[in-house]
């Protein structure tokens, strides 16, 4: 075999194993992304209207700072890439949770609420939305859209990836919840594991209009 015969086939081998190796390369990309999770880059929240002030502890209706403020709008997506938008102005009560993907209370309401929503189909008179925030991948249980896929979860979800949507609704702890009535003022708010009972209870007062909570509230504090 002469010189160049020989080099040509070196070359022809090179070619072999690097694409081979690029499609090998290309692969272990592939599984690597699968198997840690990935998600679409949502869209970045847009936040109208005033931030409310942050939530300094449960207190009674009524008691909250920020009892009767108007209620900011929030536009984004959710993990699939999906449009999202929550505004209070359509004319609908609503109830906003906040969640974080590492939160252990945010883990065991998530089912419980998604459970409820499955037997019932929820109430249909409330729209219940959700805010996947605080969004950390070194911490457990990421990405959030994985863990809300798992638990089936069907509520219309923002993802606040640079937490404006917590920061617009002044978010204190996890889960945080957020009850707007059809006026779109925010009409009670807290931080806790609340359950199905909470949710109702929360559902009522989205219900309520103001006037109807300032009576509720005047004739509790005689």
């Amino acid at each position: 075999m002469t010189a160049r015969a020989q080099k040509a086939k070196n070359q022809r081998k090179w070619l072999a194993i690097g694409g081979g190796g690029v499609a090998v390369l290309i692969a272990a990309l592939v599984a690597f992304f699968t198997v840690t999770g990935t998600e679409p880059e949502p869209v970045q929240v847009t936040v109208t209207g005033d931030p409310i002030p942050i939530l300094a502890g449960n207190a009674p209706v009524g008691q909250d700072i920020a009892f009767g403020w108007e209620a900011p709008t929030l536009a984004g997506s959710d993990w699939k890439g999906n449009p999202v938008t929550i505004d209070p102005g359509d004319g609908r009560p609503k109830v906003i949770v906040f969640l974080a993907h590492w939160c252990p209370h945010c883990q065991a309401e998530v089912p419980q609420v998604q459970a409820w929503l499955n037997e019932t189909g929820g109430n249909p008179n409330v729209d219940i939305y959700g805010v996947a925030t605080s969004i950390n991948r070194s911490r457990p249980n990421w990405p959030p859209g994985d863990w809300l896929e798992r638990e089936g979860w069907t509520p219309p979800t923002v993802v606040d990836r640079n937490n404006k949507a917590a920061t617009a609704f002044g978010l204190s702890a996890f889960p945080y919840w957020v009850a707007v009535n059809s006026e779109g003022k925010v009409v009670y708010r807290i931080a806790a594991g609340i359950g199905v009972e909470g949710l109702l209870s929360l559902e009522q007062l989205a219900l309520q209009s103001m006037e109807e909570l300032e009576v509720f509230i005047s004739q509790n504090q005689s």
